[in-house]
């Protein structure tokens, strides 16, 4: 069994100030880092009792409920089979509510800076090489990660999306975060469209996912561009970037996977539904792939 272990803010400064190989001691936990004196986000990393030379690190971010630890829990078992480093960092409510979307408003940090000083942290404070890393989001997750790839397309090796709320369209006249086009959301950010669809990515959905509740963003015009549920946006975000590749003569690497009878349950896939293997699986993947 997997146990976990909360790091204080203080012994993480003196071991790291000794130059000392923090993951030797802490290797196949599971570790809780909290540093508000650095105005870090809190994450949970885990380092697996063998790191295979030629694994990137595997970022899983989570969906509105914020349940960051569960996504490291459930994924560090195959994070141990598989060699590879994982990282579950935690946007809060109050400091970052709306961090899927990467918006910037009055009083809150850039997610997409936040998330970049703490893939530095975790390279200086454990020696975890994060130049390239492999990106999974669940819900809101999945809405962070493909638009953080928007923003730093040369920094994610490999991406998985599963059941995003909505979607960023590769369409060039409509506002982001709809479109690419500059809104006041977006502010002097730039957005990289032509290398994000260079990036390997698999589109994952539950069967059922298709109730329109409260989670799901909805309304004549988002309904219209992107459909009525989860599935069909994801199909329709998937065939764009197909499309948009084929424009500027990119052959992308995208894969669509339903998986059935599954529900909008981040748990129930891992444990009933074979996501923590789809996930893996498709990192681990060097060749060209269809449909997986």
């Amino acid at each position: 069994m997997i146990e976990a272990v909360q790091i204080p803010e203080h012994a993480l400064n003196a071991e790291t100030q000794h130059g000392d190989d923090v993951s030797s001691d802490w290797r196949g936990r599971i570790l809780s880092i909290y540093q508000p004196k650095l105005a870090q986000l809190p994450y949970f990393l885990f380092i697996p009792t063998k790191t295979r030379p030629d694994a990137k690190p595997l970022i899983s971010m989570h969906g509105w409920t914020r349940n960051a630890g569960e996504h490291a829990f459930r994924l560090a078992k195959f994070a141990e089979k598989h060699g590879t480093v994982l990282i579950a960092p935690l946007f809060s409510k109050t400091a970052h509510r709306h961090y899927q979307r990467l918006e910037v408003r009055k009083g809150e940090a850039c997610p997409a800076v936040q998330f970049d000083r703490l893939l530095h942290d975790v390279a200086l404070k454990f020696q975890v090489d994060t130049d390239s890393v492999n990106l999974f989001g669940f819900s809101g997750g999945a809405q962070f990660a493909h638009r953080y790839a928007l923003m730093r397309p040369g920094r994610i090796n490999r991406m998985v999306l599963m059941a995003a709320g909505w979607y960023t369209f590769p369409d060039r006249e409509k506002r982001y975060p709809f479109g690419i086009a500059a809104s006041k959301v977006l502010g002097d950010r730039d957005l990289y469209l032509d290398k994000a669809l260079n990036i390997p990515t698999c589109v994952v959905v539950g069967g059922r996912d298709v109730n329109r509740d409260s989670s799901l963003r909805t309304g004549p015009g988002i309904d219209k561009m992107q459909g009525f549920t989860r599935v069909e946006r994801a199909e329709r975000w998937i065939k764009a970037m197909r499309d948009t590749a084929t424009t500027v003569n990119i052959k992308p690497e995208f894969a669509f996977k339903i998986i059935d009878r599954a529900n909008h349950d981040f748990g129930e896939c891992i444990q009933h539904h074979e996501l923590g293997d789809i996930i893996f699986d498709w990192i681990n993947r060097n060749t060209e792939g269809a449909d997986i």
